[in-house]
């Protein structure tokens, strides 16, 4: 990871009901979210996706209450989880 430690990579965390990260401001999960997530959970990419699954639904239900138009966009679920596919 060239210099970068987990616990750098962990600090980009979401901040609610926006989405974004709290250390970068990009739509979390952002890059460096990303790489902390699949470091931890390189041996089980089921647990991955199961942990990103739970937020995505979360992330939906944020929208929705603070009424946005585009609560239940497809690209939430490519933001959230369909970059854990195996390519």
């Amino acid at each position: 990871m060239s210099g970068v430690s987990l616990a750098d990579l962990r600090r980009h965390v979401a901040a609610r009901p926006t989405w974004r990260c709290r250390v970068c401001a990009a739509p979390w999960p952002c890059q460096p979210a990303k790489l902390g997530l699949r470091t931890e959970y390189a041996d089980n990419r089921i647990a991955l996706t199961l942990h990103l699954s739970a937020l995505l639904y979360d992330a939906i239900a944020d929208r929705i209450d603070t009424g946005s138009p585009d609560a239940g966009r497809a690209d939430l679920f490519t933001r959230f989880v369909g970059w854990t596919r195996v390519r």
